[in-house]
């Protein structure tokens, strides 16, 4: 690498949605709270259009025309109808599969693209029920993986390339609190809703698949080794506590000709670290400074309204960067990066976890089969 810094290429912290397409309607089946704390936001600072929404419960469509969302139904199916939204962003719970099965089956038919609320499913046979349908009707389907494009994560992952630092050789992340959701094991519990968050940003910094994995579950912690096609290795550790969200995810990713060390932070009341990366090239003259941004200044995100600031929101620019990429690969007639068929490698990093710490031993995730 030139020691010269002014030859270095800069990445950016975010897609660059200003090139993008971003002018499909957008139909939100299920309006839960995390839509109305952060996703909904997200897309009015974006300007992306929410044509309509649709819940079984009376309580959140109130809610949804509150917000002024244009259509509300108690029928999804009514919402599938409309000429006006182009794709769904199913935010239907996870605990309630059937009705995310029935919902893809049915935009599938219509021919409507479907995000679907992470994680996936509970299980790989549903998951990959889940694929097939959306393979079988040739309907762009993708997951939301909203960590992938918060700027912490994102701005690392652009630094992991061949004309900047080249490819990680070792990787350090983190999701910890003592401030932060009960622990719990199982499927239904906050190991897979938190976990699928940062085994599929790990696969993504990787650059490789995961070929190996060791998991230990004790003490309110999960605590993994994983090994990856790419030649990366990662530690990865997650603990939670108590029944908040006040948790933030460290990383560190040691790569051929740099090292990131940076923090994510989930939500705005956190008293913990802000969100930052920090780069060092191994051969630059001097350590490369901080580069930082804040999230909003409260949970109603009332400042994302005030003043336009995705340039500096974490989990806001998460959802922004997700739904402008799905956007982006539907024009663009590709996959998106977290479309399901890539997901299901995610999944299986989780699953293989469970199982190498229920028979403490690795195991391959790709035959979920112990070592």
């Amino acid at each position: 690498m030139s020691r010269n810094l002014t030859d270095f290429s800069w990445p950016p912290f975010r897609p660059p949605l200003e090139t993008y397409q971003l002018d499909l309607g957008i139909g939100i089946v299920g309006y839960a709270g995390i839509v109305r704390a952060q996703q909904l936001p997200a897309y009015r600072l974006a300007g992306y259009r929410v044509a309509a929404a649709a819940d079984i419960r009376a309580d959140r469509r109130e809610l949804a025309r509150l917000d002024g969302i244009p259509c509300v139904y108690e029928d999804y199916r009514e919402l599938l109808a409309r000429d006006d939204v182009d794709l769904i962003d199913c935010a239907v719970d996870h605990s309630d599969m059937a009705a995310r099965v029935s919902i893809l089956k049915d935009a599938a038919k219509a021919g409507k693209p479907v995000l679907m609320q992470k994680p996936m499913a509970l299980d790989l046979a549903t998951a990959e029920e889940m694929v097939r349908i959306a393979e079988d009707h040739g309907i762009p389907y993708a997951v939301n993986q909203n960590l992938r494009f918060d700027p912490a994560i994102y701005l690392t992952r652009q630094f992991l390339s061949p004309d900047r630092f080249g490819k990680p050789g070792y990787i350090h992340f983190a999701n910890v609190s003592i401030e932060g959701p009960k622990f719990g094991f199982g499927s239904d519990g906050v190991v897979m809703a938190w976990q699928i968050h940062g085994i599929d940003s790990i696969r993504w910094l990787s650059g490789g698949e995961a070929v190996s994995v060791y998991c230990t579950n004790r003490n309110n912690a999960s605590l993994y080794q994983i090994e990856f096609s790419s030649g990366a290795v990662c530690n990865y550790f997650e603990y939670h506590n108590e029944d908040n969200f006040r948790n933030e995810t460290p990383l560190r990713v040691w790569a051929e000709k740099g090292a990131v060390r940076g923090n994510h932070r989930w939500n705005p009341s956190s008293r913990w670290e802000k969100d930052l990366v920090e780069v060092r090239g191994y051969d630059w003259p001097r350590e490369i400074g901080w580069v930082t941004y804040n999230l909003p200044d409260d949970l109603t995100n009332r400042h994302v309204f005030i003043k336009p600031c995705f340039d500096m929101c974490a989990s806001i620019g998460g959802f922004i960067g997700m739904m402008g990429e799905f956007m982006q690969s539907i024009h663009e007639k590709r996959p998106a990066v977290t479309n399901g068929r890539d997901n299901l490698n995610s999944l299986r990093i989780y699953f293989a976890g469970q199982l190498s710490a229920e028979k403490k031993r690795p195991v391959d995730p790709r035959t979920l089969e112990t070592i």
